[in-house]
């Protein structure tokens, strides 16, 4: 009996001991959430991504299958990858380098994105319904594409789509401008980019776990999509555009 209450003291001053070493940081706990649900949130827009979704359906249930939908997915992963942590890299290089609040450069960033996203709203506002979107040029070159080539295509498109380009890096610059730890930073971009991609992962998911119902679910998306490629084009850039300008507003008032 003697024993066990011993070890039960020591038990006591070792937790005694861990909780002054290591007192536990609510206020910063609160701000790392607030800044990771903030970033993830504007990062969700990327399940938006009609186009991407589209060409990921087109290469899972082409001759190549599996492969160039993986590869076409990898890509568009790994590019988004790069350009958030080389952000975070030329952040962090360009902070050590100026001395400053960077509360007005965040506010200028967000209202500028707002408005171009407000622009693209009413472009696609004014664009006149279209029954087929697709191509014949884009079947023919997505039925001679190979996984290499689709690796490459995907981190192409994470370039060239200036839309979804914008919106990402709001959604990293969230992480970018705040107060946190480099370490947290690399970790809420990489969430950042995992929950940006997922319109291209969850595709590829669903070939690889459901491979006999996977033609017919991916036929019913791509299908979905297509019948509300207007009003996703219409809604998505005119949510975002109204939170980037009342956020970059906000901060500057």
């Amino acid at each position: 009996m003697e024993k066990v209450t011993q070890n039960f003291g020591y038990s006591l001053l070792f937790g005694e001991l861990l909780l002054k070493s290591r007192p536990f940081d609510l206020p910063g706990i609160i701000y790392l959430l607030t800044v990771l649900i903030q970033s993830l949130i504007l990062a969700s827009d990327g399940l938006l991504s009609v186009g991407s979704i589209t060409i990921v359906i087109l290469l899972l249930i082409s001759d190549q299958g599996w492969r160039n939908g993986l590869a076409y997915m990898l890509g568009y992963v790994t590019g988004y990858a790069l350009i958030g942590l080389s952000s975070l890299w030329i952040g962090y290089t360009v902070a050590e380098n100026r001395s400053g609040e960077p509360g007005s450069f965040s506010s200028i960033l967000f209202i500028t994105l707002g408005i171009l996203l407000l622009w693209l709203t009413q472009r696609n506002w004014r664009k006149p319904p279209v029954e087929n979107n697709e191509s014949p040029r884009l079947f023919a070159i997505l039925d001679k594409i190979t996984p290499p080539k689709a690796f490459g295509f995907g981190a192409l498109v994470t370039v060239i789509n200036f839309k979804n380009l914008a919106v990402f890096l709001s959604a990293v610059s969230v992480a970018l401008l705040s107060d946190l730890p480099q370490s947290q930073k690399i970790i809420i971009v990489l969430l950042i980019v995992l929950v940006f991609c997922m319109s291209v992962i969850i595709p590829v998911l669903i070939y690889v776990i459901f491979p006999r119902q996977a033609d017919t679910v991916l036929n019913w998306i791509k299908q979905t999509l297509d019948t509300n490629r207007r009003p996703i084009g219409i809604a998505a850039p005119l949510i975002f555009g109204l939170i980037f300008l009342t956020r970059g507003i906000a901060g500057i008032l």
